[in-house]
């Protein structure tokens, strides 16, 4: 899904498709500046309650 381009947000974006996307267990950004090829992997976390919980419990 197209969210942004030419400065500004998407003619084809809706709130709706962007929910869609950010609901799904993953997500992919492409990001085109037509400088070549390169491609990285960036792991992340939400930092929800649960998980801190959990990592706080491998350091007490």
């Amino acid at each position: 899904m197209l969210i942004a381009e030419k400065g500004g947000r998407a003619s084809t974006y809706t709130e709706a498709k962007g929910q869609a996307v950010m609901d799904r267990d993953e997500v992919i950004i492409r990001i085109l500046l037509n400088r070549g090829k390169a491609e990285e992997t960036v792991w992340t976390t939400d930092l929800s309650y649960d998980y801190v919980k959990i990592n706080a419990e491998y350091r007490t």
